[in-house]
Formats: C-alpha cells, sequence, structure tokens
C-alpha cells in the first residue's frame, strides 16, 4: 500500500513537471493532485460532476468502512481482554498478539508450555507468572475464539477498505487526466438515449 502510494506522488508530480495545456486556468497535474488528495475533487473542478460524485460517494463509503471494522475491532478487543480474564484467569493487556492466540489455542498454560517442551522449543515457554491461564471449560475456550476471529476479520476489512482507497484515487487520477485530455482534443464522447429502449454512443471530430 505504501509503495502504491509513493508510486501515486511520483506520477502526480512527474505529470505537473510536463508542459500541459490550461482547463479552466488549471493544470492537468494540479487536478491530478486533487483527485489523488480527494477523489472527485478534480472531477468536479472541470465541471464533471457526476464522475466527481461516484468518486466521492465511494470515498466516503470506504471511510465508513473504515471507521466501523476500527470500531468492531475495539470491541471485539475489550470482549476477549474481559473474557479471558473471567473464563480463563488471563491478563491480556500489555501482552501481543501471539500471547491472545496461544489462549485460543490451548486449554491451560500448562498444555501450552508441555508441548513445547516436548517439540523442544524452550523459547516459546511462557516461564513469567503473568503468562499463566487456565480455561474453565471447552465451550468457553471456543467463544473466546469466535471474539478472536472477529477482531482478525475486522481487521482484514479495514485493510481492504484502505487498498481501495488507493485505488480509488489512482482511477479518480487518470479519469481526470483523460478527460482534460480529451477535452484539450478534437474528439468528443458521449451516450445519448433512444427513444425506445437503449442508448446512442456518438463519436465527433472536429477538423
Amino acid at each position: 500500500m505504501k509503495h502504491c502510494l509513493i508510486y501515486l506522488v511520483i506520477g502526480a508530480a512527474t505529470l505537473c513537471a510536463m508542459p500541459k495545456k490550461e482547463a479552466d486556468k488549471m493544470t492537468v497535474g494540479s487536478l491530478i493532485l486533487k483527485s489523488a488528495f480527494m477523489p472527485g475533487l478534480g472531477e468536479f473542478s472541470i465541471g464533471e460532476k457526476r464522475r466527481a460524485k461516484v468518486f466521492g460517494g465511494i470515498e466516503v463509503g470506504l471511510w465508513l468502512i473504515v471507521i466501523e471494522s476500527a470500531a468492531m475491532k475495539n470491541r471485539s478487543l475489550s470482549r476477549m481482554v474481559s473474557y479471558a480474564a473471567v473464563h480463563a484467569n488471563a491478563d491480556l493487556v500489555g501482552k501481543g498478539h501471539q500471547f491472545a492466540v496461544d489462549v485460543a489455542n490451548y486449554g491451560s498454560s500448562d498444555e501450552f508450555n508441555g508441548q513445547h517442551q516436548r517439540l523442544r522449543l524452550p523459547g516459546r515457554v511462557y516461564s513469567e507468572k503473568d503468562y499463566v491461564w487456565v480455561w474453565a471449560s471447552e465451550e468457553h475456550r471456543e467463544q473466546y475464539w469466535t471474539y478472536l476471529r472477529a477482531r482478525a476479520t475486522a481487521q482484514k476489512v479495514g485493510l481492504f477498505a484502505l487498498g481501495g482507497m488507493v485505488v480509488n484515487r489512482i482511477v479518480s487520477a487518470i479519469d481526470v487526466s483523460y478527460l482534460v485530455r480529451l477535452r484539450d482534443s478534437n474528439v468528443s464522447l458521449h451516450v445519448r438515449p433512444l427513444p425506445k429502449k437503449g442508448s446512442q454512443l456518438i463519436l465527433s471530430v472536429s477538423f
């Protein structure tokens, strides 16, 4: 994702450095930077309000997904911490993600340590008192698993939405660049609805 943002900034800077015709006193590079900052803003600046609404609507939807996934992730983590403390006497606060997964996979810290000692993995053995747990029952451990999976799912959804934001910006930047070049050229392309069902694609060339 970081690489995509870097490529987008480099591409926009390159386009700004290239000689371009002005479109409503704005260069193509500035319009691309607008769309890279806020998808649809470049289209809105040149009067393409319908396209701007599409890109803007997608951006708003992706932001809502990011916010909701972050809230779901926090709720799941809070449930994990409280549930493990009550039903397994485990303290997840300040511990890493791996410890939370180990608590879900094993009925107790003794079971976990015993298996890893047999596997000759002493580095994975929990020797500190703060890393001790014992589940009251298998059902409680399974319920804890549901909270852990919900948190992982929320994190994946959030990352997917962030990736969608990057793609939305790239597509919007490409789109506004195409629209400006098309408008500055002698070629126009538009769709005209027909009286009956269907529509007509019209290509116009000025000489």
